[in-house]
């Protein structure tokens, strides 16, 4: 019974599909129900219900499932920390579960890719760091950017963002030394980007409060406004903040360099919480 290797994987229940498709190539017998017995679930549905995302492994259904697939400790151990990180309620034991993913050996030598997406989105200077090697100004020393990056990001920094982004075929270094954009995005499983991204967002926002006392009010722009409405109201806001995105995006795709870089933030978000009127 040859079972695919579980440090393929950030998802527990994509895993769990997977391992089913490999039982039935050297059993046909094998079906949902038999995944549930190895669980020591009473329920014949219950894979059905773990990949619909309606159930979550228990502990003791997850030590049964590691006993009858015959994994050995560590990747049991792995396969803990895979239903760990999908159980996780706050982004914060998101990304240290992320984190102990990352450091566990098989899986660094088998997703190196994914451990350099996740960098990407994880640092907020690396976006920076693309935008001003693109910019037709960069000589092509990166101290060039260390001398302009605010806040400071130190040179093995600088450099290690460059060969990441390259690494990434985010930018493509031409003959003569300058950089170009490349038309890759990033791919990655959506448990990894959404830790990866809630990370980023919350590193900008801190810059955003940091920009009050770091530039003179001249140099920035910061606005923001308490306002009433229903929930129809909202949506129709969000979708007003959506066509201004796309608007600003295709502006900044079509506007000239000078080696400027700056950081736009929108939020939108509630100040009150619904309350179910009592009977």
């Amino acid at each position: 019974m040859a079972l695919p290797s579980i440090y393929l994987y950030v998802d527990y229940r994509q895993y769990l599909a997977d391992v089913l498709e490999s039982l039935k190539q050297s059993d046909s017998t094998v079906g949902f129900r038999s995944i549930a017995r190895m669980a020591g679930s009473s329920s014949p549905n219950f894979l059905q219900l773990i990949l619909s995302r309606k159930l979550s492994i228990s502990d003791s259904q997850r030590e049964s499932l590691c006993k009858e697939l015959a994994l050995s400790a560590k990747d049991s151990q792995y396969f803990q920390i895979l239903c760990e990180f999908d159980h996780a309620k706050t982004h914060t034991e998101k990304d240290s579960y992320f984190h102990k993913i990352m450091m566990t050996r098989e899986y660094r030598q088998i997703r190196t890719i994914e451990n350099r997406q996740y960098e990407y989105f994880s640092n907020w200077y690396n976006p920076v760091i693309r935008e001003l090697v693109l910019s037709p100004v960069y000589p092509g020393d990166p101290e060039w950017i260390v001398e302009r990056i605010v806040p400071d990001v130190s040179p093995v920094k600088v450099r290690k963002s460059i060969e990441l982004l390259e690494s990434l075929a985010l930018i493509r270094r031409r003959e003569d030394g300058k950089y170009e954009a490349d038309d890759k995005t990033i791919s990655t499983p959506s448990q990894v980007l959404s830790v990866a991204v809630v990370k980023y967002h919350k590193s900008v926002i801190e810059l955003g409060r940091e920009s009050i006392e770091r530039f003179k009010s001249k140099e920035r722009d910061i606005r923001s406004v308490t306002i009433g409405l229903d929930a129809k109201g909202f949506e129709e806001l969000k979708s007003k903040m959506e066509a201004f995105w796309k608007e600003l995006l295709a502006w900044a795709d079509a506007e000239k360099s000078d080696g400027t870089v700056a950081q736009v933030n929108l939020q939108l978000f509630p100040l009150t919480r619904k309350v179910k009127s009592k009977k």
